[in-house]
């Protein structure tokens, strides 16, 4: 049924309002550089010495040239010079790095390169000086864009481990410290092979269990491309990747401390790199919830994926001035747009509690799309009305000139100046106005 299909939509995007808490404070300091050249082998020995002459660390130039001669190999497709990179004498590792290469065979990479930082570094422990030997975990961080959709290489931090053996320093883990805080983020190549279809406007990931579903999305993507440039414009990428995962729990790494995804269809990320010097979003990535996103109907999928390439879409106009209600509610305006469903199921249990005698008094709060509130449909369903309302009154374009206003202001009180000026009136006049419209649509 469509009413079961839509209201097992519930997605979140950690990209925007809830990214500047989950991903800030990891790449903040990341500056994107030219990736450094790989090293020849024959000439290590003099360029190591040399710097060290020079003051610069023997382990620190060591463990570069060996993130150089790994992102060179992924890109060369080289597998014995990149597992060469890895403690011999970890086989368990060994093995785990080799299905890691091969997954990332078939990868459109146009970028894959290691920033590190030696200034930061993770405590030594008696248990892992026990356990490693000699070992160094500095701050790395990778960067990688997929050809023809990153326009921007993503960023994502690595919790690694080097260890020295015989005077050669390899990596040794990648997990020592993700009980810590300090985690290597994983991917879907992380979960094993990738199979992909491209379209006019996607690129869709998968494992080989999903290639049938990797298949379909392809179709719909490029279907839902469309739909959210009518309405956004063309002042965007108009390229979206998606990325289909195994299961819940494998969606649930890819995307740590995203909360209950149980009742999650579909859900778009980003990163956040140098916020101090401007809002630059990137690795936009929409992920679908596999078991989720099958049991929708067509369209529910539609609306699903129109609402999060929105997201996409509309991401580097979204600051941090923006509430997730607009955010919301403008995704949903948008995957809603064109479809013949009536208010009794598209915002049944908000319709339920108003003609209960329940109108919300207030707009909802960033906090009110917790994943794990009984009231998360009402939440989307209120966000998505506030914005019809304006839509209606207003005009579309007037309500893309009020978000891309606000998004654009990063001081507080964003909001109430960008609805001042373009629908001369206050926010609390905007709440009094959208109660009025949910009695006249809802009772």
């Amino acid at each position: 049924m469509p009413s079961l299909a839509l209201r097992r939509r519930r997605e979140r995007v950690l990209g925007l309002a809830l990214a500047v808490q989950l991903t800030v404070g990891v790449v903040s300091a990341v500056v994107l550089r030219p990736a450094p050249e790989a090293p020849a082998r024959s000439s290590s020995a003099p360029v190591l010495a040399a710097n060290a002459r020079n003051g610069v660390s023997v382990r620190t130039l060591a463990v570069r040239q060996l993130l150089a001669t790994r992102a060179a190999a992924v890109l060369h497709k080289d597998k014995d010079a990149f597992l060469a990179t890895v403690d011999p004498g970890a086989r368990a590792f060994q093995a785990r790095q080799g299905a890691l290469f091969d997954a990332l065979g078939v990868v459109p990479l146009a970028t894959w390169r290691y920033d590190l930082d030696p200034t930061r570094e993770r405590r030594h422990t008696a248990a892992l000086d026990a356990l490693r030997g000699v070992w160094w975990s500095p701050n790395v961080t990778l960067h990688y864009a997929l050809t023809g959709f990153d326009r921007s290489p993503t960023v994502q931090p690595q919790g690694l481990t080097f260890v020295e053996r015989g005077g050669r320093w390899y990596l040794g883990a990648e997990d020592d410290f993700a009980r810590m805080g300090h985690p290597t983020s994983r991917d879907l190549w992380d979960g094993g092979p990738v199979v992909l279809a491209r379209g006019a406007s996607c690129l869709v990931l998968g494992h080989p269990k999903n290639a049938a579903l990797v298949r379909q999305l392809v179709v719909e993507c490029d279907a839902a491309v469309p739909r959210a440039t009518a309405v956004w414009g063309r002042g965007w990428g108009r390229r979206v990747v998606l990325l289909v995962p195994d299961s819940e729990k494998e969606l649930a790494s890819i995307v740590p401390d995203s909360g209950d995804l149980s009742q999650i269809a579909a859900l778009a990320t980003a990163e956040l790199v140098s916020p101090g010097a401007g809002y630059h979003p990137v690795g936009d990535r929409v992920l679908i919830n596999p078991s989720n996103f099958r049991s929708l109907g067509a369209l529910g999928r539609r609306v699903v994926l129109a609402h999060e390439i929105t997201h996409v879409a509309s991401r580097a106009s979204t600051g941090p001035q923006v509430p997730t209600w607009f955010v919301e509610g403008l995704a949903d305006y948008v995957g809603y747009l064109g479809v013949d469903l009536p208010l009794s199921l598209s915002a049944e249990e908000l319709r339920a509690d108003v003609r209960g005698g329940k109108l919300p008094t207030r707009l909802p709060l960033d906090g009110d799309f917790d994943g794990s509130r009984k009231d998360l449909a009402q939440t989307y369903e209120m966000s998505w009305l506030a914005v019809v309302w304006m839509a209606k009154t207003y005009g579309q374009s007037t309500v893309l000139q009020v978000y891309r206003e606000a998004g654009a202001d990063s001081r507080p009180g964003a909001l109430g100046r960008a609805v001042r000026h373009h629908l001369h009136l206050t926010v609390p006049e905007v709440t009094r106005a959208w109660r009025a419209y949910l009695v006249s649509v809802l009772t």
